[in-house]
């Protein structure tokens, strides 16, 4: 049996950073998670080895869509080349970071700039032909009425999420945090007088886990109401969706040419169906296979599918196989954007993205003083404000001062309606447009 003031279930980006703030805290905890080794594909046993941070980019700026976004991802930026000094860990790629604006959200546009001018985050607003020059190899989109291009060049690029995984968890141990490599089970009020809380799991080589806490942070992202993190009853109103990538290999001829693009994100305000065109890529990262690919993601058109149970979810994660209809559109969009790439081959690769009916994440207690804590719903772009939100989480179970320019009720977890009726009318954020990806 092991005791902790704080038990953090969950050992991914949120929960990493969440853990270090704490031990830095003076909190005594203890962090249950998997490994940092992705899961192999075929026919794992459970959905404990998945996880958002199990690749090797993930989009970094400062330019929010909404001053909460902004917030959180300038914060965490600010931080992240202290970060990797205190880790030894370098994972940040400083190559750019364009958002092509669709010219119908020229209000939203604007508003983004005004608050990243405030946060002092320099964007530069460049013109089809300004684009062209700086970026030959890169082709507009053909959005309805043309794009605006808010190009970020400063603390912004990519982050290595499996990276910046370890390097948070090697602070928090530095700074007194227990792991444990392993599984959680089940999470439940503890009968016994020690400790509110009774967590039990199991390790990777199967040895039974039993925590005592007295708080309880759950932090396992698009999984938390499959994993078993929660206690029984008790669900959120997240919703998990299958995000479909295409890896293209770049031939070794045309990586020099390429990898000094920005990363890109294509905002179509249209409400088209499977024809929004809005879309992320990635410019050409090294894979631990050694090669380079150009990877391209949706940004959240209806063509992606909701994973409602366990068996959903792990059937999607470990396939690694992505519809016919999300490889066509994920193609032509590269096609597009990037014409003269000539991929030496293409891989899928399926990736879950969560969704919060407030488009925020939930931080914060479940329920009325009993140290029940969550820290989930990255809403598809939680990667980059990750530190801030684990510092948040780690505010309010230490019970320090609120220091975020808005109330902390924005981030208050929303426990799980009634189940959706089938074919009622798509949740807002399954609606253009999408947002920053």
């Amino acid at each position: 049996m092991l005791n902790a003031e704080v038990v953090v279930v969950g050992a991914g980006m949120f929960g990493a950073a969440a853990a270090k703030y704490l031990a830095r805290g003076g909190a005594d905890v203890l962090v249950i998670g998997p490994g940092g080794q992705s899961p192999s594909h075929g026919a794992p046993a459970s959905l404990a080895p998945f996880g958002a941070h199990h690749d090797e980019a993930r989009i970094v700026r400062r330019l929010g869509w909404d001053r909460v976004w902004g917030t959180l991802d300038t914060r965490s930026a600010d931080r992240m080349r202290a970060l990797e000094a205190e880790s030894g860990i370098g994972f940040l790629t400083e190559c750019g970071a364009l958002a092509l604006m669709g010219k119908g959200v020229r209000d939203r546009t604007a508003e983004m700039l005004r608050l990243a001018g405030a946060a002092g985050v320099t964007v530069e607003e460049l013109s089809g032909t300004d684009l062209g020059r700086d970026f030959p190899d890169l082709a507009l989109p053909p959005v309805a009425g043309g794009v605006d291009g808010l190009l970020e060049r400063q603390s912004a690029g990519y982050l290595n999420p499996r990276l910046l995984v370890r390097a948070q968890l090697r602070l928090a141990a530095a700074a007194g945090a227990r792991l444990v490599n392993g599984q959680v089970a089940t999470v439940d009020k503890n009968p016994s007088p020690a400790g509110r809380w009774l967590v039990q799991g199991t390790t990777a080589d199967g040895t039974a886990v039993h925590a005592r806490a007295e708080q309880v942070v759950v932090a396992t992202g698009a999984l938390a109401n499959q994993s078993g993190a929660l206690p029984t009853g008790v669900r959120l109103d997240l919703h998990a969706y299958t995000e479909p990538n295409l890896l293209f290999e770049v031939p070794a001829g045309q990586l020099e040419r390429f990898r000094d693009l920005p990363t890109v994100v294509v905002v179509d305000p249209e409400d088209r169906g499977n024809d929004n065109l809005s879309v992320y890529l990635l410019p050409p990262v090294r894979y631990p296979d050694g090669k380079w690919y150009v990877r391209t993601g949706p940004g959240m058109q209806p063509l992606v599918r909701e994973l409602r149970t366990a068996e959903e979810m792990l059937a999607w994660c470990a396939g690694g196989t992505i519809g016919a209809e999300q490889a066509r559109f994920l193609a032509a969009m590269t096609r597009t954007l990037i014409p003269a790439l000539e991929p030496v081959s293409v891989r899928p690769s399926c990736c879950v993205v969560d969704k919060t009916p407030t488009r925020h994440p939930y931080i914060g207690p479940l329920g009325e003083d009993d140290g029940l804590f969550v820290a989930v719903g990255g809403n598809g772009h939680g990667a980059r404000g990750s530190d801030e939100i684990g510092r948040l989480a780690a505010t309010l179970v230490l019970g320090g001062q609120w220091d975020f320019p808005l109330p902390r009720e924005v981030f208050a977890p929303v426990p799980a309606p009634a189940p959706r009726v089938s074919g009622a009318d798509r949740p807002p954020y399954l609606t253009p447009p999408f947002g920053l990806c």
